[in-house]
């Protein structure tokens, strides 16, 4: 594991005088379609309606109330469909600036303009993605408290519930193109997840908030036991993981979805059911366990015992994993070189 992310990481490093050569800037995220009632927070946690045609940047948070939804489209191309009484953050947006990237038009691109950093925050409910073909590189990742979906594209869904105090269900989908699901607390590294599968698992969670931020509007923190003599939080609890299809009505609720809630074409959403139809039914899948541990014991720690191992630590953007921070590092150095350059500044947000 570590000899991948050190390529990743000078793999990334290589392509840094490429990107610092244009400004690294705060993208455009645009309301599009808004059905029933959706709250926006700004940065600030002051609340508006949440209205079609608003335009804001990162730092924003978006919450849809029961049988609501709210469509959010990206200056890069995609697109972001908030499902009922769902809170959702748009952490870290930031883009190369393109001449090809036009207001009002973003979902006319048929495949990235420029290199993007991207994290989103589900710290409960559901949401459903689709994105134009990344540039390469491009991070692209949905954060939830049990774990963590790195997208390349093209269709997928994130869903997060809590089950308990101290732990919460994350089920990562990929109707179409290649998404790639880790969770915080387990050992098991990446899970690929291939087009028509889901990944479904139950694990302690941790908080979403960014160190130093307080917890979103709305949000459950996660429940954590703190070891006796230190001031480390532990998540308690086990993981549970599996693989299996997904079934035919659940593909087919995401195009019906796509259709009625969002202003993608209709051949998007008619891909999506015509795969459906391709499905098995629930009652043909057998889901396949990847991973079932224990990590940590609620016992109290006796002297000299062994330190139960400790959620994994938060990046500067909040939770995550060692690539998480390889990429974090990455953004702000590019931004670092492109301020030492004093370039003027052509971003399309200003």
């Amino acid at each position: 594991m570590n000899t991948l992310f050190r390529s990743l990481t000078l793999a990334a490093l290589a392509l840094l005088p490429v990107v610092a050569s244009a400004a690294l800037q705060n993208g455009k995220v645009q309301v599009g379609m808004v059905k029933g009632t959706a709250t926006l927070f700004d940065p600030a946690s002051q609340q508006t309606a949440l209205a079609s045609g608003r335009v804001f940047e990162q730092g924003y948070r978006v919450e849809t109330s029961a049988s609501s939804t709210a469509e959010l489209i990206l200056s890069n191309g995609s697109t972001l469909i908030i499902n009922p009484e769902s809170l959702v953050e748009v952490r870290t947006f930031r883009q190369v600036v393109s001449e090809l990237i036009i207001d009002g038009e973003y979902q006319k691109l048929d495949k990235e303009p420029s290199p993007s950093v991207t994290e989103i925050v589900v710290t409960r409910g559901k949401v459903i993605g689709e994105v134009r073909k990344l540039n390469p590189q491009s991070s692209y990742v949905i954060k939830t408290p049990v774990g963590v979906a790195r997208i390349r594209g093209t269709i997928y869904t994130v869903q997060y519930t809590t089950t308990g105090a101290n732990a919460g269900k994350l089920v990562v989908g990929c109707v179409k193109g290649s998404v790639e699901a880790t969770v915080y607390a387990a050992n098991s590294g990446p899970i690929s997840v291939e087009p028509g599968k889901q990944v479904s698992a139950t694990a302690p969670a941790q908080s979403t908030a960014a160190p130093g931020e307080a917890p979103a509007p709305g949000a459950t923190q996660p429940g954590v036991t703190t070891q006796p003599g230190t001031t480390e939080t532990t998540p308690v609890g086990s993981v549970s993981i599996s693989l299996a299809d997904m079934d035919r009505a659940t593909i087919s609720s995401i195009g019906a979805t796509i259709a009625a809630s969002t202003s993608l074409p209709a051949t998007i959403s008619q891909s999506v059911e015509a795969q459906a139809q391709l499905a098995p039914t629930a009652d043909q899948i057998t889901p396949v366990t990847v991973s079932t541990q224990k990590t940590a014991s609620s016992d109290p720690v006796q002297p000299n015992a062994s330190k139960p191992p400790v959620a994994p630590a938060s990046t500067s953007t909040g939770g995550g994993n060692a690539l998480d921070a390889t990429i974090s590092k990455i953004t702000d150095t590019v931004q670092q070189v492109v301020e030492k350059q004093q370039q003027p500044n052509p971003s399309p947000t200003n």
